[in-house]
């Protein structure tokens, strides 16, 4: 990640300043060829410069032959033109041929992966922080609460058990005992799924895909609550949806707005979390529920439930699930091991009518074929055994302490302007900072201070208004809580401070360049 900065103070033109750093930052390899820059929009309103001014430095590192702009695509590193070198003898008397000129890839790719790509969140919510860091950004289980000695003993022992026959290929549709475990599970939830409705998949983000590449064309609607799982808009727009938000309060999508919606854009699927919503954590009411499954079952409209974290339920009944109040056969559910359990196994499955399960199996087909024969058939012997029950009861008391750990430290350090989620469920706390407090600005400065927050303008259909924070609790200890909300806390009143001071420009502010 590579900064461009602008210092306001010095004799040098803005122009120029961006301009050398971006051909520093090439010539020193620290961006490659074809990586994208930001639009001049984007980065002058980040440096607080005309947009003028940035646009004549791209021009300028343009016809220097750093940069090169595609109409509809934007602006990227421009391949480097090979050195010039004089044929060599080589020994026996061959010469050395001057090397082939790379193949510019990014031309090529299809416009639909670039709206898919450039929907999705930054890599530091995608995986573990480095030392030091607090994150409360990733939205991942904790490493260190995963069950990995009960899950290598069901390993073996399936090895042990079925040898050779558990390491070929299993049926696309997944292993049948995980798929009758999984039915008897819902059937108790008050879902009247058969096995047969049940498709196991690579993760829930591949369900996600096989319900859309099933149903969706380009140019067909889906309505989504806003803000949303980025996920899953990464796929609607990777098949060429088109994406309508509803907003969300704490009772989860509204429903009144959603059936306007309909009305006005006539949408193929709606896509929505229910449980502990992600970003906001809330959970739609029982009320809202009803209203939902009756507007659809009314308008014939199908519904994708996507459950990833409803077993993470600290407190408070549980409430039926879309599936579970169906009775037209409207909705597709969607759940996953992922979040509560092991991540690494990339297991979730589907429960859908059974016309729908057909083709999502034939899809998965196509796909990847199956998912991990094996590793299925040790899910299916832990969760026999028991391990399952076991293991959710610890981690529940793990993840409600963190919760509640979060709680009590944003109420001591956060200032009376701001308000929170308080989730029941799920690993996430979704904050409104206070009126004038910009996110990114604090997500920078916090950054700074190795405090890593989600942004959440990134899962807003439109960029949203800046001013929320998504915090997850999942990978940080109770002690690491208490300390990384401080330092947001305290990074939050001095920019209400500094709001109330008046307007000052920062003289260095910072974009990422790739």
């Amino acid at each position: 990640m590579i900064p461009i900065t602008c210092d306001k103070k010095s004799s040098v033109p803005i122009y120029r300043q961006i301009v050398r750093q971006v051909k520093d930052a090439v010539e020193s390899g620290e961006v490659g060829e074809e990586d994208q820059l930001p639009t001049t929009r984007a980065l002058a309103q980040v440096l607080g410069v005309n947009r003028l001014t940035v646009g004549r430095a791209y021009a300028d590192l343009a016809k220097a032959g750093f940069i090169s702009a595609h109409v509809g695509r934007g602006t990227f590193v421009a391949p480097r033109p090979a050195e010039p070198r004089r044929p060599s003898a080589k020994p026996g008397g061959a010469t050395q041929e001057t090397p082939a000129p790379r193949l510019p890839w990014r031309p090529l790719f299809t416009r639909s992966s670039d709206r898919a790509v450039e929907a999705g969140l930054p890599y530091a919510a995608l995986g573990a922080a480095g030392p030091g860091v607090i994150s409360f950004a990733s939205l991942f289980p904790d490493s260190a609460l995963f069950p990995t000695e009960p899950f290598r003993r069901a390993l073996d022992e399936v090895i042990r058990r079925e040898g050779h026959r558990i390491l070929g290929y299993g049926h696309p549709a997944g292993h049948a005992p995980l798929r009758e475990m999984i039915s008897a599970s819902l059937r108790q939830r008050g879902m009247n799924v058969s096995s047969e409705e049940i498709v196991i998949t690579n993760g829930s983000q591949q369900g996600i895909d096989l319900v859309a590449r099933a149903l969706l064309d380009p140019g067909d609607v889906v309505l989504v609550e806003n803000p949303t799982y980025t996920g899953a808009v990464q796929v609607f727009r990777s098949c060429g949806a088109e994406l309508v938000g509803v907003p969300v309060d704490e009772e989860g999508a509204i429903v009144s707005l959603m059936e306007e919606a309909v009305s006005r854009h006539r949408p193929k699927l709606i896509y929505l979390m229910p449980n502990f919503q992600n970003p906001t954590s809330e959970t739609m009411s029982l009320r809202r529920r009803r209203a939902l499954i009756e507007m659809a079952a009314s308008r014939r409209l199908a519904i994708l439930e996507d459950d990833f974290g409803g077993d993470l339920r600290f407190e408070g009944p549980d409430l039926p699930s879309l599936k579970a109040l169906d009775r037209s056969g409207c909705v597709i559910y969607l759940s996953t091991f992922a979040k509560k359990l092991l991540p690494g196994l990339r297991i979730g499955w589907i429960a859908a009518p059974t016309e729908m399960a057909e083709r999502l199996t034939g899809l998965k087909k196509i796909a990847d074929y199956s998912t991990s024969l094996l590793l299925q058939a040790a899910l299916y012997e832990f969760c026999r055994r028991g391990d399952m029950e076991r293991h959710l009861v610890h981690v529940l008391d793990k993840y409600r302490g963190r919760r509640d750990a979060m709680m009590s430290a944003m109420k001591r350090s956060f200032p009376a302007q701001a308000s929170w989620s308080r989730p029941h469920g799920g690993l996430v706390v979704w904050v409104t900072l206070p009126a004038g407090v910009d996110a990114d600005e604090v997500a920078a400065e916090s950054e700074s201070r190795k405090v890593l927050v989600g942004r959440g303008d990134l899962f807003y259909l439109d960029g949203g208004q800046g001013h929320n924070l998504r915090l997850t609790f999942s990978q940080v200890s109770e002690r690491e809580i208490h300390r990384g909300i401080r330092i947001l806390g305290d990074i939050i009143k001095r920019r209400i401070k500094a709001r109330r001071a008046g307007p000052k420009v920062s003289s260095a502010e910072s974009l990422p360049l790739i």
